[in-house]
């Protein structure tokens, strides 16, 4: 990393001048200025004609006023000399956790070959900013056709010009992708990183939705070629969830061709994000196959493992959760999908939140217990050695646990589920763990046998975000489907587990005691 950024960033630092548009808004002031120079075809050596002609060239834009005096722009303006924009905008962003998205090079890269693939002559970069990283590249490679970049970021629209200006074969929209766009052209290739959550106020009424995912890919989907590809990637919600994702579903399956839809690693966007993203390929042209799959990464993205589906096979899944496609050779998954029984989503039958989130430090003697994943055992709940915290009851009457909750653990490898019962102390769940409350169209004993059923278990699987940190959000499993029996057939086969599961602990319970009884015998004649 060039040690002049560091020198750079705090030289305005020690002014007070810390955030990261700040920071850009003057780098972008020193190469217009730089640029304003060059124009000049002479060299400026004079502190003061350089600063005046600072003034002339940036005030009157949106960088506004130069926060210094005349010495202090000569300073800046010389360790500047020697720094890339876009290096300088990549350092400054690298641990933005909470605004703007940053792609890795290798997302990039990856790109780059399905542009390859795809012989596009004229490419469509959506918010090109958050491609920083791996985009000269992308350009260099591709001289030959005819390359559009949009932000609707102001910044980012000037260092854009900035950093590519050399480039004649591109050209830079300050334009919007969550709103009807400006620009009418059409192209063979399209790539979008859009955001992944918020909401757009006043959407225009031709969207489907307001969330700028959707609204994005919408909108992109209009601006593709008779031959064009939308390669984008998107928040796992859309393989699954209903509403407006669902009608992006439909959009693409009737209008489009969706030609691949692949997982991307884990941590793809840390740490700008860490949701579990799908990467999907969609073209104008219809062909026969969808492929699924899983993108790897080992110094380069790739595929590490994919299903070739016809389009007949993949319309007949409700969702797109590949985890499902890809295990359509197992028997109990391939019995779920063809049942003929009713089936509903969870949250249609039942109510689904998290509990609370716990510190170590509010751990304490107190009357509120707290259920936590270790309490979960095979055989049920265990009450015995729960911790405790000392709270208000009305601060956690939201969390608090009544008879016949289900208890299902969200974070770790192992899936648990619990059926809770009521206490005499006040119980509450934490945040490791999703409480779903059935109303009286199902049982409690009923759903919790689902759960832990095979299938139960493949279908909670694929709601899970994340590979080493495994984690369920609870807003995903509620839209997972359960077969709906009469509540009589649930009681009948609820009553006949509760049977055999007291004869098969009964049954262990007196094999263990012969073993421990005939072993202490064995020792005995040791003596």
């Amino acid at each position: 990393m060039n040690p002049s950024i560091d020198i750079f960033i705090n030289s305005f630092a020690m002014r007070g001048i810390t955030s990261r548009e700040q920071l850009l808004n003057e780098m972008l002031r020193v190469k217009l200025t730089a640029r304003a120079v060059k124009s000049q075809k002479k060299s400026l050596q004079d502190g003061e004609q350089l600063f005046e002609l600072m003034k002339h060239s940036t005030e009157s834009t949106i960088l506004g006023y130069f926060p210094g005096d005349r010495d202090f722009f000569s300073a800046i303006y010389k360790v500047a000399q020697e720094i890339d924009l876009i290096e300088y905008t990549l350092k400054l962003y690298q641990n933005d956790r909470f605004g703007q998205i940053f792609s890795p090079a290798y997302l990039t890269e990856y790109v780059c070959s399905l542009i390859d693939d795809a012989k596009a002559q004229s490419i469509l970069i959506a918010e090109a900013e958050k491609s920083l990283s791996g985009l000269k590249c992308l350009v260099e490679k591709h001289q030959s056709s005819n390359i559009t970049f949009t932000t609707s970021n102001v910044l980012m629209f000037m260092l854009l010009q900035l950093g590519f200006e050399e480039y004649e074969n591109v050209s830079i929209l300050n334009q919007s992708i969550y709103q009807e766009m400006l620009v009418d052209a059409r192209f063979d290739f399209i790539y979008s990183l859009p955001d992944f959550g918020g909401k757009i106020e006043a959407v225009n009424h031709k969207f489907m939705s307001s969330r700028p995912d959707v609204v994005a890919t919408q909108n992109l989907l209009g601006h593709l070629s008779d031959r064009g590809t939308l390669v984008t990637v998107l928040p796992a919600k859309i393989t699954f969830a209903s509403g407006s994702e669902a009608k992006l579903r439909e959009h693409i399956m009737t209008h489009y061709q969706l030609e691949g839809i692949y997982s991307l690693p884990e941590g793809t966007f840390k740490p700008y994000a860490a949701i579990k993203t799908y990467m999907l390929k969609i073209g104008v042209v219809k062909k026969e196959n969808v492929s699924v799959g899983y993108l790897g990464y080992d110094n380069g993205l790739y595929v590490n493992k994919v299903k070739v589906v016809s389009n007949e096979d993949f319309a007949a899944h409700e969702d797109w959760r590949i985890e499902l496609i890809l295990a359509d050779d197992d028997e109990n998954i391939r019995k779920y999908k063809t049942s003929t029984l009713e089936r509903v989503k969870l949250h249609e039958v039942a109510e689904v939140f998290r509990g609370k989130s716990i510190l170590k430090k509010d751990i304490k003697p107190g009357k509120i217990l707290v259920l936590n994943i270790s309490n979960i055992t095979d055989t049920g709940i265990d009450y015995s050695n729960m911790d405790s915290i000392d709270e208000e009851e009305r601060k956690i009457k939201r969390y608090e646990l009544i008879d016949g909750d289900i208890v299902l653990s969200c974070r770790g490898s192992a899936i648990k589920t619990g059926v809770y019962r009521k206490q005499k102390s006040i119980v509450i769940a934490s945040a490791n763990i999703i409480v779903i409350r059935p109303n009286n169209r199902v049982l409690s004993d009923y759903l919790k046998i689902f759960l832990e059923s095979p299938v139960g278990i493949a279908l909670i699987k694929s709601f899970q975000r994340g590979t080493t940190i495994v984690n369920i959000n609870h807003t995903d499993i509620m839209e997972m489907e359960i077969p709906l029996l009469s509540i009589e057939e649930q009681t009948e086969l609820a009553a006949k587990y509760a049977r055999e599961a007291a004869l098969y602990q009964e049954t262990v319970a007196r094999a263990e005691k012969r073993y421990l009884e005939e072993k202490e015998k064995i020792y005995n004649q040791l003596v």
